[in-house]
């Protein structure tokens, strides 16, 4: 009897731990999905001007933890709703690259017509927390990409080709890798003495800034990034990576294909819509049945959120296909979308209305 009462027990005690970890296990998997939807606050260790409108930003965990591993190139969102305001939601890539990484970078530019970025920019002091997404974005530099990596970037398009430097360099696996980066002069060009120190360590980094109004600058370094600049390190086994505005984009996609670079070793991510700048006209816009209007917004997207629409959108870019809607009517696309997209079909993040437009969600 004793011995069939200690089994008993021991059974009961086995079925209250098996309960115990399945309770555990689900409150972790909502935790976990919690933290998808809403995000993670964290902690801004250092905030700092690189230049009058770029702002860099390190985030910690609030109790100095590990933070989730991510692939460089991807970016994170910011997630904000201030005092008597709509929500927020921006996309900034990761400006570095750690195997195991305790903190996360961002290098943010300050734009005139940008909610989040001037929020940002009075906002964003050492010790405030901000709520962020888990890591995301399919613009990634691969180990197997290669032998010779050419990262081009405009502007505040250094921040994910700076990561990919950065994982390049803990495995450069016998690859080359060289970086264009464009700018007005030496002063825009955020991380540039880094990336000089970098290049002067590391024979296989080339360093290539295009000044196009800096008379002060190197010869080497004046003038823009044009088809002569790309024809003089493109190569056939080149696979190139291009982070940029929607002029430069459009140019170096257009050179490369003159070039005879197959669209399969080239790869781009965009600003976003809310880099070009105001949009123009006015529109109705029949949402579902429900009416609305297109008041020269920077994109279609950002009508649709200024409106209350709750639309999903990850990268602002043109990438995540997020915002894919169903449209009749036309529209002007003011950057070009990385996704194939049937007839009928737009994302919102990358256009603008030429007329009255009827959406519905897909």
């Amino acid at each position: 009897m004793i011995y069939l009462a200690a089994l008993l027990i021991g059974l009961s005690l086995l079925g209250a731990l098996a309960t115990l970890a399945i309770s555990l296990h689900g409150l972790w998997l909502w935790w976990q999905g919690r933290q998808q939807r809403l995000g993670r606050r964290l902690r801004i260790r250092r905030s700092q001007w690189l230049s009058e409108d770029l702002l860099h930003l390190e985030l910690v965990h609030p109790w100095r933890l590990p933070l989730p591993r991510f692939a460089p190139g991807q970016f994170l969102t910011i997630l904000a709703q201030p005092p008597g305001s709509r929500p927020m939601r921006r996309c900034y890539s990761l400006a570095a690259w750690h195997s195991r990484p305790w903190q996360y970078q961002l290098c943010i530019k300050r734009e005139a017509l940008g909610r989040m970025s001037q929020w940002l920019a009075e906002q964003a002091q050492p010790g405030r927390s901000l709520r962020i997404l888990p890591p995301a974005g399919h613009f990634t530099l691969e180990s197997q990409h290669g032998p010779h990596l050419v990262l081009i970037a405009g502007g505040v398009g250094i921040t994910p080709m700076r990561a990919m430097l950065h994982a390049w360099l803990k495995r450069p696996g016998g690859r080359r890798l060289t970086l264009l980066y464009g700018g007005r002069d030496q002063a825009a060009l955020a991380y540039h003495q880094e990336l000089l120190t970098l290049a002067a360590a590391h024979p296989e980094f080339d360093y290539r800034p295009a000044l196009s109004r800096d008379s002060q600058a190197p010869s080497a370094w004046q003038g823009r990034l044009d088809r002569q600049r790309l024809s003089e390190i493109v190569t056939a086994d080149s696979e190139v990576f291009i982070c940029a505005g929607d002029a430069l984009l459009k140019a170096c996609l257009a050179h490369l294909s003159d070039l005879g670079l197959p669209d399969s070793r080239v790869h781009w991510e965009a600003f976003g819509a809310g880099a070009l700048g105001a949009g123009a006209g006015q529109f109705a816009l029949d949402w579902q049945g429900e009416a609305l209007d297109y008041n020269g917004q920077p994109s279609l997207l950002h009508a649709l959120h200024e409106q209350g629409v709750e639309l999903a959108a990850d990268c602002w870019g043109g990438h995540c296909g997020s915002c894919r809607l169903g449209c009749k009517g036309a529209v002007e696309w003011r950057q070009q979308p990385a996704l194939a997209l049937p007839a009928g079909q737009i994302l919102a993040c990358c256009c603008i209305p030429k007329e009255p437009l009827q959406l519905v969600r897909l």
